[in-house]
């Protein structure tokens, strides 16, 4: 049986969806780890790491899909 891994990324993308609306990057007191505390740790229960790592892997697979080429390229 394969494993699918869709549950987890739609949990990853919730979680961005939250980092966009409430990170504020010129604020201090709403940066990453404010949203982690206030709002991701709560409904999630991940660690800051985990948390960060999300971010990473989201971006990089949003980028990945930018680039991708289409058949007409």
């Amino acid at each position: 049986m394969a494993y699918n891994n869709k549950n987890h990324i739609r949990k990853r993308e919730h979680a961005v969806r939250i980092t966009k609306q409430y990170y504020e990057p010129g604020r201090q007191d709403r940066c990453l780890k404010w949203v982690w505390k206030k709002y991701i740790y709560d409904q999630f229960h991940v660690e800051y790491a985990a948390y960060l790592s999300w971010l990473r892997k989201e971006r990089e697979r949003t980028q990945q899909d930018i680039r991708q080429p289409t058949l007409f390229d």
